[in-house]
């Protein structure tokens, strides 16, 4: 019985302290996790949260520090592995990065997420070749995982060599026809070969699977380079009813234009103006903390810029 109350504050002591890294407020976060770690000094969980947290205050020695705590203390607990990592990497620290994911790899063999991470920290490290190696072990052990066959066509763009990694994604659609980021990345590879007869096909595939409107936006981009006007201004009303940011209306206002609307472009144009002054004048009250964090105002200001230069 008492084992279980233990356990049980535990817990809630570290839902207090998720509850609160949720709203950033970070130290109260920390002392929830402290307190949660003096009734169970071995809690892996709380451990790896409160490293998490450093990692967000960009206290990176502290964050560091927990990871290893929790490592040791249950080194086959895979997601602690994978936070350090991905820290390491973020601090462009690669042979560190490398040398830790072998380490786990000795205890966790051939874990997936430890063989996925260790090959994008090749490829951030722009070392393709090992990258490429480690791509290939992947797919020998994983031969029809998407992620590992999405990885190794992305190393071949990364590489430039665009139709190798068509290959892949062919293999990808192939075996999963339903799988829309496999026809999307089709769409990219022929639209960068400049094959525009079979971009457009793909893409029509892609915008077909893509029932979330996940990737509405760059359809609308690619329709737009591929001259689509038509087919661009339909998704782009599409997106209007799901969505209400000002770039759509900026779209919709080229492909009016270019379909030869120009009242109706012209008042798309200015509806597009008028939400862009209000995001600036709404970012400037924002406090320079929180500036840092709505890189999506930064493209509104940006596009801004652009919409009063096209008009």
């Amino acid at each position: 019985m008492f084992n279980f109350i233990k356990v049980y504050k535990a817990k809630s002591k570290l839902y207090c302290g998720l509850a609160n890294k949720e709203q950033s407020k970070f130290d109260k976060a920390l002392k929830c996790l402290d307190e949660s770690l003096e009734i169970m000094p071995d809690y892996k969980y709380a451990l790896s949260l409160k490293g998490e947290i450093y990692e967000e205050m960009e206290v990176y020695d502290k964050a560091l520090k927990c990871f290893d705590k929790a490592i040791d203390i249950d080194p086959y607990y895979i997601n602690t592995w994978v936070k350090k990592g991905k820290l390491l990497l973020s601090l462009k620290q690669y042979d560190d990065a490398i040398e830790l994911y072998d380490k786990s790899l000795k205890i966790n063999k051939d874990d997936f997420y430890i063989l996925l991470n260790k090959t994008w920290t090749y490829v951030e490290k722009e070392d393709y070749e090992s990258a490429l190696e480690s791509a290939d072990y992947n797919l020998k052990i994983f031969p029809e995982q998407k992620n590992c066959l999405l990885q190794k066509a992305h190393i071949f763009r990364e590489m430039s060599n665009i139709e190798k990694a068509i290959k892949y994604h062919k293999k990808l659609v192939e075996l999963y026809p339903s799988y829309q980021e496999g026809w999307f990345q089709l769409t990219l590879d022929y639209h960068d070969l400049n094959k525009i007869e079979e971009a457009e096909e793909y893409l029509e595939k892609s915008v077909k699977l893509d029932k979330s409107g996940e990737h509405n936006y760059h359809h609308i981009i690619l329709l737009n380079e591929l001259k689509k006007y038509e087919k661009a201004l339909k998704l782009t009303n599409k997106q209007l009813k799901i969505d209400e940011d000002p770039t759509l209306h900026c779209f919709k206002g080229r492909f009016l234009d270019k379909l030869n609307n120009i009242d109706e472009a012209i008042k798309n144009y200015k509806i597009a103006i008028k939400e862009y002054e209000l995001c600036i004048k709404e970012y400037s009250l924002i406090p320079i903390f929180w500036q840092y964090n709505h890189l999506s105002i930064f493209r509104q200001m940006w596009v801004y810029r652009l919409i009063c230069s096209i008009i």
